[in-house]
């Protein structure tokens, strides 16, 4: 059930290839409007109401907003999907894009585990972290992520919250940027699609890097618009990312 895995050989890969991506990703967002800003509006509302739930929880709120950069990749697979459908001349069917997912169970299955285990330990790490550092009222989100950046007691806690969330963010950016397309796009193992994205990131590591600050910027820009900019922002990423696999993993 896997590919025979060569090789990531992708040395063309240069700074311009992100905003590339981005040009592909907003043309195919415009291309059918209605089936991909079916998927913004889907995840503007179910992040309005995960956050709406947990906003008097510290801990839950902040480990929800930074959550979303480890679930992000599942929720754009009827994204990639659609942009498979246009790379192949296909007429666009949000149906298929939704149930694409289906050719490749065990993959994105194992994708979904992970993500899962690590969200769950960074949520155990937020409240152990806010628990042990954090000494004032923890009811108001806001009030405290505004206290702990001025202040220079929480220094600590803020460096370590940070450092700790830099590095997951990084690792499940590593392992994660061409994964699910991979997983969609070809016969392959979990592993093997995960193989090939670590080959991707440290073959440009400098644009890759780009790339990861781009979707935060624009991620970040998302959730200061009240979630409403997600709405177009998450496709629009979506297919960017699917031009992102087709650049780094190569035949």
């Amino acid at each position: 059930m896997s590919d025979d895995v060569r090789p990531n050989t992708a040395p063309s890969i240069g700074f311009g290839h992100p905003f590339r991506w981005l040009g592909l990703g907003w043309r195919d967002l415009w291309r059918h409007p209605a089936h991909s800003l079916f998927y913004g509006v889907c995840v503007a509302v179910a992040g309005g109401i995960i956050l709406s739930i947990s906003r008097h929880i510290p801990w839950l709120f902040t480990a929800a907003i930074s959550g979303f950069f480890l679930v992000a990749p599942m929720l754009a697979t009827g994204l990639y999907e659609l942009s498979r459908q246009y790379d192949e001349g296909k007429p666009a069917d949000l149906l298929a894009s939704m149930t694409a997912w289906k050719r490749n169970p065990d993959g994105f299955i194992a994708f979904a585990m992970i993500a899962l285990f690590l969200g769950t330990a960074w949520q155990l790490i937020s409240v152990v972290l806010i628990a042990m550092f954090y000494k004032g009222n923890a009811a108001d989100p806001a009030a405290v992520a505004l206290e702990i950046l001025r202040d220079p007691n929480y220094t600590v806690l803020f460096m370590t919250y940070m450092g700790i969330g830099g590095l997951l963010a990084a690792v499940m950016f590593a392992a994660s940027v061409t994964t699910m397309p991979m997983l969609l796009d070809r016969q392959c193992s979990f592993l093997d699609a995960v193989t090939r994205s670590f080959n991707a990131v440290s073959d440009a590591p400098h644009v890759m890097a780009v790339w990861a600050a781009l979707i935060l910027i624009l991620t970040l820009t998302g959730f200061a618009t009240l979630l409403l900019g997600l709405i177009v922002i998450m496709p629009w990423l979506g297919h960017a990312s699917w031009y992102a696999y087709k650049d780094l993993v190569a035949d």
